[in-house]
Parts: structure tokens; sequence; C-alpha cells
């Protein structure tokens, strides 16, 4: 009887260190290693990330990422995605990292950031000929005003910020020419626009046709853009991972010269 009670006690705990518990499941760190591929969410953000007309996606993010590839042992795959979707995809295991994502306390409820690698403003944007007025950042929180916007991105919760009174007009992947476009069409009224990165675009692209408030490189004192690679909330491998190689192409100066290579005019232009 002793033997037998001795036994259902080993076995049983056996079971127990055998059955892993719920808080112990596998990093996307693992999964990475696991199937030899880390995958990016394909959002575009020139010149932090944009696509080819032959479907290659090109820019300093992507360079990053394809140094982080590199390290892992495993291959680049940058997946098709749109801003409204990019931190639904981290939680559904779609793609494992997103880049050029501006750090927010809603985003930091579902998902972890890095640190930020660069800090983007933003300025408001209209046709120089537009008839509603907008002679001030006042004047843009009106109903009858439209600001042309990517649905779930910083520029939205900017418009929304600023001018709440106002009519927004989401789209899907869209750059900011096509927005722009918009404006000076006269389907819509305004978009949002970072500086310096697409200030610097659309001055080059539509000169006078376009007037940007408070103006070229002086951005509203709103939503200030620290950006940062999000993904899976909780998984301290993963974050511990992300902190070292960043860090890592931090203190090599491989970041500063990557940063130095891309934010410029001929850069930003040629990610068109």
């Amino acid at each position: 009887m002793n033997r037998f009670l001795v036994l259902t006690a080993a076995a049983s705990a056996l079971l127990v260190t055998s059955v892993p518990s719920p808080g112990a499941a596998q990093s996307v760190l693992d999964d990475i290693k696991q199937r030899g591929e880390l995958r990016v969410a394909g959002v575009l953000y020139r010149p932090l990330i944009s696509r080819r007309p032959n479907g290659e996606y090109v820019g300093m993010d992507v360079e990053v990422m394809k140094r982080m590839a590199a390290d892992l042992g495993v291959k680049l795959n940058v997946v098709n995605s749109e801003w409204a979707t990019a931190v639904a995809g981290i939680e559904s295991k779609k793609w494992d990292i997103v880049p050029a994502l501006c750090i927010t306390d809603k985003r930091k409820e579902v998902v972890d950031f890095s640190e930020s690698y660069i800090t983007i403003g933003a300025t408001l944007t209209t046709a120089a000929n537009n008839t509603k007025g907008l002679t001030s950042i006042e004047a843009f929180n009106r109903p009858e005003v439209i600001f042309a916007v990517p649905g779930g991105s910083w520029s939205e919760s900017v418009a929304k910020e600023v001018a709440p009174k106002a009519t927004l007009k989401a789209f899907g992947q869209s750059t900011s020419a096509d927005l722009i476009q918009e404006v000076i069409a006269g389907r819509a009224d305004a978009v949002v626009l970072d500086t310096p990165i697409q200030t610097t675009v659309a001055l080059a692209a539509f000169g006078d046709k376009i007037k940007i408030f408070p103006g070229h490189n002086k951005p509203l004192d709103v939503r200030a853009c620290k950006v940062g690679y999000a993904y899976m909330k909780g998984d301290k491998k993963m974050a511990d991972y992300i902190g070292g190689f960043t860090k890592k192409l931090r203190d090599s100066g491989q970041l500063a010269a990557l940063v130095k290579q891309f934010m410029t005019a001929e850069q930003i232009k040629a990610a068109e």
C-alpha cells in the first residue's frame, strides 16, 4: 500500500511538472527561429518603409529588419498590411513586428514597443485655393471641413484631436501624395502631414498649390509621433532581444547612419 502511494505521488509530480502553465507560452522569438522567417508588417511610411511597383519593400526600417533577420539567422518576409490592421496582426500572429509605428498609450494596451528611434511632428495641409477660409488652425475645426486620412493611422488621431468637429474621409493603404490629390481636386479640404518627411515631399511635388499650417518644419504642439517597433505584449524574451539588437545598432553608429541616409529629400522621393 505504501509503495502504491509513493508511485502515485511520483506520477502526480511528474504530470504537474510536464504540463506547461498558461503563462509559459512560447516566445515569438522562438517561433521566428523555428519557422526560419521574420515576418514584418508592410505598412507604408516612406522613407521608413515603402513599396516599389515590382512589390519589393525598401526603406530605412526595411534595412533595419534585414539586419535583424541576418542576426537571427532567418530570412525576412515583409507582409502586405494596412495601418488599420497592423496592431491586430500582431495579436493574430500574421506578423511578428510592425515597424514605423507611433507609440501611443492606446496601442500600448495591446502591444509592446521598442524604444523610439525617431520623432516626427504633425502639420495640416490644404489647397492654396481652398474656399472655406482655412487661414488658421482653429478654422479647420468645423463640420464642413473634410480631412482625408488613412484609416486607423496616426494622421487620423491628429485630425480627431486638432479638429474634433471636422468630417473624416478614411482611406486604406494610401500615400501622402494620394491624399493631397484629394485636396487639390476638391474632394477633401485637408490632410495631416508629418514634418519633416511628408512636408518635404509635398512641397517638392506640389509647391505653391498647397499651404501648410503651422508650416514646413513647424509642427503642431500635439501628438508628436515617437516611432518604435511593436511586438507581442508581455513577450519578455522578444523585448530583451529587440532592446539588445537596437542598442547594438545605435552603439555601433549603424542606426544614425541609416537615418542620415534615408532622411533626405532625394531618398524620400525615391521611395515614391
